[in-house]
């Protein structure tokens, strides 16, 4: 082809492609390990051992490993698409990191606090809430606005990199929750209400939210680098409105909620 500028498309072309397999072939890597004995444990082994190697080594380097894991599962499962097995890897995988992390905190705080970032300092203004009631934090007038905030932000995030630092944030976050959990159990007469009331519901419901909303913006960057189609537009419209009816349930579930919650903490710390 003689005509001005061919070879420059054909080098485009070439690049193109080049991007759209790189992302395919890295999409690909923990294609070969999805069984069902084997993924769940693996996504357990993603969210458990890096934790215990930082809280060893006094380190949050633990978070940024566990996300990385668990976001080579979630784009296999985009890869294949198996939606079940993405969402699944990522719920078992923070949930596996939770109750292990809960437990660190309530035996050692001292040691979970060099592996948990902030958390000391969101220990410290969550247990000044339950005593006076007071944080602005907890006010409508700014947590409705930051709800809406964060929900567009993770979603940017999660387009940008495939999920990737939306996984990272939503590491450090949950930990965040887990020091505060740990220590407000070894405080309290009843752990099972520390725990439950302690890990507020909407912050579970939220968590439901962002697992959709991962999966579904993974698979559409996915697509977008690929080239390739790997979700029906039905399919696609179920997960967005999942994702956003869990995330109006939460903003219901925490105004409606929020001073039981507060009441019923305070009134199982101890003296």
């Amino acid at each position: 082809d003689a005509r001005p500028g061919a070879a420059r498309d054909r080098l485009l072309c070439c690049l193109a492609l080049h991007e759209h397999l790189t992302a395919l072939q890295m999409a690909g890597l923990a294609v070969p390990w999805m069984r069902p004995r084997i993924w769940w444990v693996l996504a357990a082994v993603m969210g458990v051992v890096p934790l215990l190697l930082g809280f060893a080594l006094g380190s949050s380097l633990h978070q940024y490993l566990s996300a990385t894991g668990l976001f080579v599962m979630l784009i296999a499962a985009v890869r294949e698409q198996k939606p079940a097995w993405g969402i699944g890897a990522l719920a078992v995988g923070f949930a596996a990191h939770n109750a292990v992390a809960i437990g660190l905190a309530a035996m050692s705080p001292v040691a979970a606090a060099a592996c948990m970032p902030d958390g000391a300092g969101y220990l410290a203004a969550q247990l000044e809430w339950i005593r006076t009631g007071a944080d602005p934090e907890y006010d409508w007038v700014n947590w409705v606005p930051a709800h809406l905030h964060l929900l567009l932000g993770m979603t940017f995030m999660a387009l940008v990199s495939m999920g990737l630092l939306v996984l990272v944030q939503g590491m450090y976050e949950v930990d965040l929750m887990n020091f505060y959990v740990g220590n407000v159990i070894a405080q309290s007469d009843s752990s099972a209400i520390a725990l439950f009331a302690g890990w507020h519901p909407w912050s579970v419901i939220r968590g439901f939210c962002y697992v959709l909303l991962t999966y579904e913006v993974a698979s559409l960057s996915l697509s977008l680098w690929s080239g390739r189609t790997l979700s029906t537009r039905r399919a696609r419209a179920i997960r967005w409105g999942a994702a956003l009816a869990f995330f109006a349930l939460d903003m219901a579930v925490k105004w409606s909620t929020l001073d039981v919650v507060r009441s019923a903490l305070h009134a199982n710390l101890a003296p």
